[in-house]
C-alpha cells in the first residue's frame, strides 16, 4: 500500500470518531510549510552552538522524522485535494530530475 492512500485510510478514520478537521488546499500547504519550519527548529536544538531557554531534551532523529512525516502526510493530503497520485507525480519529477542530469 502506498503512503498516501494509509494515510487517506487514517485520515477517514479520524474523521468518523469526530476527531479529524479535513484541511483545505491552503491550509494544507500552510501546515506543510509550519511542520518544516518545526523539523528546522529541532535540529538546530540538536546544536551546542546554539543555547536555547529551554528545558526541553535535545531532539531525537525521530523527533526530527516525525516532523518531517507530518510534512510530508501534508504532502499527500494535498495531492489528494488535487486529485494526484504521490506515486504517479515521484515517478514523473524523478524522470525529469534524470533527463536533466542526463542519466538514465
Amino acid at each position: 500500500m502506498s503512503i498516501q492512500k494509509l494515510i487517506r485510510q487514517h485520515r477517514e478514520k479520524w474523521t468518523a470518531a469526530g476527531q479529524w478537521n479535513e484541511p483545505d488546499l491552503a491550509d494544507c500547504l500552510d501546515f506543510m510549510a509550519t511542520e518544516v519550519a518545526e523539523a528546522i527548529d529541532k535540529r538546530l536544538r540538536t546544536s551546542p552552538r546554539y543555547v536555547r531557554n529551554t528545558k526541553e531534551a535535545k531532539p531525537s532523529p525521530k523527533d526530527i522524522g516525525i516532523e518531517v512525516f507530518d510534512a510530508i502526510m501534508m504532502g499527500c493530503i494535498a495531492l489528494d485535494l488535487l486529485g494526484l497520485d504521490l506515486d504517479a507525480i515521484a515517478r514523473e519529477k524523478l524522470a525529469q530530475m534524470d533527463a536533466k542530469r542526463e542519466v538514465s
